[in-house]
């Protein structure tokens, strides 16, 4: 008996100063480890839903590391409970379970628990739990896994940028377009300043930044009225959040019939913002839509036109997008002036006339970083 636990003493001796060497090759896991509970004088005791089987060659290495590369590919973690070994799987419905495993309180600094949990992979999210506190997160998994957890978290629990986008929605008449030499019926890629198709529903076309000439022209023309700004605003947009501006103007129909009316109908324009924040640009969804509520035979029904692109915009830098056109009527009455309004004879001496034009929507976008969400 004595020679035995000298041997035993020997062994143990033995394997603290030179490490472990460990080979198996497809052996069941349970075997393993007990051939190396007595190659190395250890206790290592294992949950009963502990299976498989292992090949591993390693030499010269602590029994703590023996330990890991057998179990790690496995999915099995141990502990060491008064000098005894214990090996459980990392299924948290496990009898082992709580014996491999530790709490973690994490707290949030820029995210809450939702948050978190909308983000981390869903093999972590087995092992958080909520408390109290939205801006706090309960890590109880065995310390490998918690600390992965933990990593990922802080990853995710970081400033939110948010990006404010000055929107300006222009409506200007193509005539006035061309007394400049611009003209929007053309095809053309790649061309200065420009990217442009037009279609018989309206332009589209991509965001372009904002040239001086285009910028000073449109200037011009709202300054002598004869461009219009339907609306402005600055918008706040944060990653994976929208934002919305409108701006109306008024559309102008003639009816034909017997007798022919001339009306005018509410024009919507809508510009929708979404995309992602970044430290240098925000990268933007957009959608312009203009709609207008028209009378049918007995029933109104919805017209319009809308247009959706996506584009990278740097901060400090106009861009536009010619979006949208739409043919509008203007009633001009015409003949001698003073006598054309002279009440019943009057209309001997005048005359009613009926324009159209085709009126663009243009909308200007210039976006800069706001700071971080507090």
């Amino acid at each position: 008996m004595k020679k035995v636990l000298v041997f035993l003493l020997f062994l143990l001796i033995f394997s603290t100063l030179y490490g472990v060497d460990v080979y198996f090759y497809q052996t069941d896991i349970r075997d393993a480890l007990s051939q190396l509970a007595m190659q190395e004088g250890v206790s290592i005791l294992y949950d009963p839903l502990v299976s498989g089987f292992v090949t591993v060659e390693v030499y010269d290495v602590s029994l703590e590391k023996a330990l890991d590369l057998m179990l790690l590919p496995l999915g099995y973690y141990w502990t060491k409970i008064d000098e005894v070994y214990f090996v459980a799987t990392s299924n948290p419905d496990s009898p082992g379970f709580a014996l491999i495993s530790q709490k973690y309180l994490v707290n949030l600094y820029y995210s809450t628990f939702d948050d978190v949990v909308n983000v981390l992979p869903k093999v972590m999210r087995n092992y958080i739990f909520q408390t109290p506190n939205i801006n706090q997160v309960l890590i109880y998994a065995p310390p490998k896994i918690a600390s992965q957890i933990a990593e990922t978290i802080a990853l995710i629990d970081l400033p939110v940028s948010i990006a404010e986008i000055e929107v300006k929605i222009i409506e200007v008449d193509e005539r006035d377009f061309k007394k400049f030499g611009m003209n929007w019926d053309w095809n053309s890629e790649g061309s200065e300043g420009f990217d442009i198709s037009y279609t018989k529903n309206g332009i589209s076309a991509i965001f372009n930044p904002l040239s001086y000439e285009f910028s000073f022209l449109l200037d011009s023309l709202i300054k002598t009225g004869e461009a219009k700004v339907l609306g402005e605003g600055v918008l706040k947009l944060k990653s994976g959040t929208y934002a919305k501006i409108s701006g109306y103007t008024t559309v102008g129909l003639e009816i034909t019939g017997p007798n022919n009316t001339y009306v005018e109908k509410k024009l919507t324009t809508e510009v929708i913002l979404s995309g992602n924040v970044f430290v240098d640009h925000v990268s933007l969804d957009i959608k312009a839509i203009v709609e207008s509520v028209m009378n049918g035979e007995g029933d109104d029904y919805p017209i319009g036109s809308s247009i959706e692109t996506s584009v990278d915009v740097k901060y400090g830098e106009p861009y536009y997008i010619a979006g949208i056109s739409f043919e509008t009527v203007s009633k001009v009455d015409d003949g001698i002036p003073g006598l054309k309004d002279i009440p019943i004879l009057g209309k001997l001496f005048g005359s009613t006339k009926y324009e159209t034009h085709k009126k663009n929507v243009i909308v200007i976008i210039e976006a800069k970083l706001a700071g971080d969400e507090k």
